[in-house]
């Protein structure tokens, strides 16, 4: 099987002309992007190699934006027909830190209308497919970027995650996915999203490059009052003496893939054989069905409030809008005031449940989906949202609800197709998450590129 490119060393033009040809070559395929930049980004990385010294982690790296964010100059329709001719005058904060550091914007990734749905496609163009198996789905909502990543389209990408929409599709595709603590990096720019849940994370296959763009993205605003408490809570866990103690929790509570989870833990027994690594087995579960309905009760409300009410009130809008759209906003607007309040009190059970699931240990290891990408790419998608994302978010999204960081890496094949290892832990450990990560492919599974296209 192909292995990626090794982009570290090399020079930025000739980096970023490789990227923006793969991209050429193999996209009509995969339909991962929406909109490529290649002459803004062939002048930028030429700038950059005229530069005495690097901009910064992302110095000369070609990375994509998930069509959600905000780019100055840039066409950006948040998956959209509504927005399709839609042209910002500002980055979005985390999309200007990347480009401060060096980072060379090279397109925007396709995505679900407003990042609503688990699959990735929209009223502009065809599903995004998954360059394992076209036959079968991305994942969603983050969804262009891990095809085109995990394709060799560019080394990283820019996504977020409200729900799971930086990890599921990662681990239908193979890449790895960083969900950081709530408020460790600079939210907002772009057009209907949630004001708890949704953080931007970097893709890649190689966790070198997720870290850089990390590194990159890092730091809290000041102004993201109710946010910043949760960036260092992990400090006390840094520099103590001894193993990094790992607990395996297999159940999420909902029905998984017997094979897949068995898959996950052979990779954790692996990852115990490396110095330095306790992994222990435990019968507790997730318990995700108890938190599920006013975790979404909260999302969906915060959705209406943040535009989605604007879309419904507006007949040409309205018309414009995905069915999944509409059925989300909705059903959004029947979500009553006590119910989001609710949400909020469930939101700290929730946190209070994984604090138990992470007492005497440093993290918790889960299956990332407990399914392989499911076929379906390019039918019909009459599921409604809820019924679609239901068996894929079941492992990720009390990461959102609660604001504690996560990530996956890939960690063996089923049927051919790429499962992924989820590494859960407290607020601001983001570092040692990707730490395990890198041990996970030094050690059980390296990094590949998709065999397809």
């Amino acid at each position: 099987m192909a292995t990626a490119p090794d982009l570290g060393c090399a020079r930025s033009a000739p980096v970023v002309r490789a990227s923006l040809d793969r991209i050429r070559e193999h996209d009509p395929f995969l339909r991962s992007f929406l909109t490529v930049c290649e002459e803004r980004a062939t002048a930028e990385a030429a700038a950059l190699d005229r530069t005495a010294e690097p901009a910064g982690p992302m110095h000369g790296i070609p990375f994509s934006a998930k069509d959600t964010y905000d780019t100055a100059g840039v066409r950006t329709t948040y998956g959209s027909a509504v927005f399709a001719g839609h042209v910002p005058d500002e980055d979005a904060p985390v999309v200007a830190r990347i480009r401060r550091a060096g980072g060379v914007l090279v397109g925007k990734t396709n995505t679900p209308e407003f990042a609503i749905y688990i699959r990735t496609l929209n009223e502009l163009q065809p599903e995004t497919v998954n360059p394992w198996d076209p036959a079968r789905i991305c994942g969603g909502s983050s969804g262009g970027a891990a095809a085109s990543v995990a394709a060799g389209l560019t080394p990283v990408a820019l996504g977020s995650d409200g729900g799971g929409s930086v990890r599921i599709p990662a681990a239908l595709c193979g890449t790895v996915g960083l969900k950081p603590s709530r408020g460790a990096v600079p939210a907002g720019g772009g057009f209907i999203g949630t004001r708890r849940f949704s953080v931007p994370g970097p893709l890649s296959l190689r966790v070198a490059d997720a870290r850089a763009m990390w590194e990159a993205m890092r730091g809290a605003e000041i102004a993201e009052r109710g946010t910043r408490e949760f960036v260092d809570r992990d400090a006390a866990q840094r520099g103590r003496p001894g193993p990094t103690r790992l607990r395996w929790v297999p159940d999420s509570g909902r029905a998984a893939d017997r094979d897949v989870v068995c898959l996950v833990r052979a990779a954790a027994g692996k990852l115990a054989e490396v110095d330095g690594y306790d992994v222990e087995d435990t019968a507790l579960s997730l318990e995700t069905p108890r938190f599920a309905d006013p975790f979404y009760d909260a999302m969906m409300a915060d959705r209406l409030s943040t535009g989605g009410d604007r879309m419904l009130a507006d007949a040409a809008a309205r018309r414009l809008l995905a069915p999944y759209t509409r059925h989300h906003l909705e059903r959004a607007a029947s979500v009553s005031g006590a119910a989001y309040s609710e949400s909020l009190s469930r939101g700290d059970a929730a946190a209070d449940h994984l604090d138990r699931l992470l007492h005497d240990v440093d993290f918790v290891l889960t299956p990332t989906t407990g399914t392989i990408a499911p076929e379906g790419a390019g039918g019909p998608s009459d599921a409604l949202p809820e019924d679609a994302r239901r068996e894929l978010v079941a492992y990720t999204f009390l990461a959102n609800y609660t604001g504690y960081p996560a990530i996956t890496v890939p960690c063996g094949t089923h049927s051919g197709m790429p499962v992924g290892l989820q590494v859960l832990g407290r607020p601001g450990s983001e570092d040692r998450l990707l730490d395990i990560a890198e041990a996970v492919q030094q050690h059980v599974y390296a990094p590949r590129l998709a065999p397809w296209p």
